[in-house]
């Protein structure tokens, strides 16, 4: 700052870049629509006057004016009259939906940060080449298990044709937002979330269903959602980070909820539909007999324990289906 300068006000963008810039040189400055105002601010939710800042012994101040909207800062709202000290930081603040920043001649400047630019081509697109690698003898690997020898040359070239396509059209499209938002399209960005966030699925997916074959525990590959939509939630966030940098706390309670609310969905209508909370009927998930670490169960054993099936069977057998209660009464009247 120059000599006599006591103070910055700063209008940020939603990206926290500087658009504009108040020097201060003397208290109290004033902020609002009004053209008396030392900082004229062109916001539907701004009043005429909207605060000030001024300076007295106990130290700097941000005062209030007659407002409906206040001042936020943080988590804090500040209503009309109320009066807000400035700390020993700068101070951001929120009015109506403008973003400002107060910056004292006495506050420490952060330090400088480095900028996260590539040393080269090869430097930047490596990571996005090494997690398409993967994901495409991830890819091969699956068309070849699914495919009959005879068919799998046209499988393979279907599948690659699909997944380029649709890869392409998804970062395509976070990119747009991101350059809408952000004047910066993070395409290898979002690349790279869509690679490893498949990755994740691929991995979690036959991680749990290896884990309830080894151990003979059903339910971890019949839950093995559970963890795919945490996987997805967690690409999301990554997703809209691209579009949204400055606000990941916000962001991250958003994905957590669409978790949630994606688990619950999936519970309620597995159990609507099933009458269970899993999503398999039954482990379909075969591996090589060598992995399996739980005791072998003999015939006798196993048959014996299918015995309480029996009772549940037959209390299912005498509930009518809903799609047959028409012609069961039907034929009850003839």
């Amino acid at each position: 700052m120059s000599a006599g300068t006591i103070g910055l006000l700063e209008v940020l963008d939603r990206d926290g870049h500087v658009r504009q810039a108040l020097r201060i040189t003397a208290w109290p400055v004033r902020v609002g629509r009004a053209l008396d105002n030392d900082l004229v601010l062109d916001d539907a939710h701004i009043a005429a006057h909207h605060f000030s800042v001024d300076a007295d012994d106990a130290g700097t101040f941000v005062q209030v004016s007659d407002t409906v909207n206040g001042v936020r800062t943080g988590h804090r709202h500040f209503n009309a009259g109320e009066r807000l000290v400035v700390g020993s930081e700068a101070l951001r603040l929120d009015v109506g939906d403008s973003h400002l920043c107060l910056r004292l001649a006495e506050h420490a400047l952060a330090p400088e940060l480095p900028l996260r630019t590539p040393r080269g081509v090869w430097h930047n697109l490596w990571p996005s080449l090494a997690a398409g690698g993967v994901v495409l003898a991830a890819l091969l690997f699956g068309t070849w298990l699914d495919t009959d020898p005879d068919d799998f040359v046209r499988s393979l070239g279907g599948m690659l044709t699909g997944a380029l396509a649709a890869g392409l059209a998804w970062c395509s499209a976070w990119a747009l937002l991101s350059k809408i938002f952000t004047r910066r399209s993070h395409f290898l960005w979002h690349v790279r979330v869509l690679l490893i966030g498949f990755l994740g699925l691929q991995l979690a997916g036959a991680a749990a269903h290896l884990l309830g074959f080894a151990l003979s525990w059903p339910w971890i590959s019949d839950f093995a959602f559970v963890l795919s939509y945490a996987i997805a939630a967690a690409m999301l966030y990554f997703h809209v980070l691209g579009l949204e940098p400055r606000r990941r706390t916000r962001l991250q309670g958003i994905a957590v909820g669409m978790f949630f609310l994606a688990t619950g969905l999936s519970l309620w209508f597995n159990h609507e539909g099933r009458d269970q909370f899993g999503d398999e009927l039954y482990m379909n998930h075969l591996f090589p007999p060598a992995l399996r670490l739980a005791r072998a169960v003999d015939t006798a054993n196993f048959v014996k324990g299918l015995a309480p099936l029996q009772q549940v069977l037959d209390e299912k057998a005498k509930k009518p289906d809903s799609g047959d209660g028409g012609s069961a009464a039907a034929a009850d009247e003839d």
